[in-house]
């Protein structure tokens, strides 16, 4: 049990250095979004539960890749809790209402990270304008369309290494 949460929190870490990197950017802000695709994974194959604990970690992680920023009083504002609220919150809507109407294909996998990768974005977008300023480059689109087409690659590849039945789904 411990260990297949040490598993996760290194894979989880992985997500992470995979958003971090340039392995996947096609150009400008045209990138996946890596930890989206982890906890969608687990919200859909684990629970909510899972969804909420790997999306708040998750996010965490994501926030603090983002570092400070200076405002005009010269004071760093650091951007912590916003991505881990999101991310939670998504990882519990996939994870209690989604689940029942999941199955395992490469257009329903496709389609469960399109939607709620583009919700995610938006969420954080307005969050990000509510609490700092708007971002005139952030994207939408592009990120949420560039996930939904890798995320049957990444699910395949995650269910096999967590070694994740099919019915293991439906529990």
């Amino acid at each position: 049990m411990i260990i297949e949460k040490v598993v996760i929190l290194i894979g989880m870490l992985f997500a992470h250095f995979l958003n971090g990197s340039n392995l996947f950017e096609l150009g400008g802000s045209f990138k996946p979004d890596f930890m989206m695709i982890y906890i969608i994974f687990f919200s859909l194959r684990k629970g909510s539960l899972y969804g909420i604990w790997i999306g708040f970690l998750g996010g965490l992680l994501t926030d603090s890749g983002l570092g400070g920023e200076t405002g005009a009083d010269q004071v760093t504002y650091y951007k912590i809790g916003l991505h881990s609220f999101t991310f939670s919150i998504i990882g519990y809507i996939v994870g209690k209402f989604t689940r029942n109407a999941y199955n395992e294909n490469y257009l329903s996998i496709s389609i469960y990270n399109f939607v709620f990768t583009l919700l995610s974005r938006i969420i954080l977008y307005f969050m990000f304008i509510l609490f700092f300023h708007d971002n005139l480059n952030y994207s939408f689109l592009s990120t949420s369309i560039y996930t939904s087409i890798l995320a049957p690659l990444f699910f395949f590849f995650l269910t096999w290494v967590f070694k994740l039945e099919a019915d293991e789904s439906k529990i």
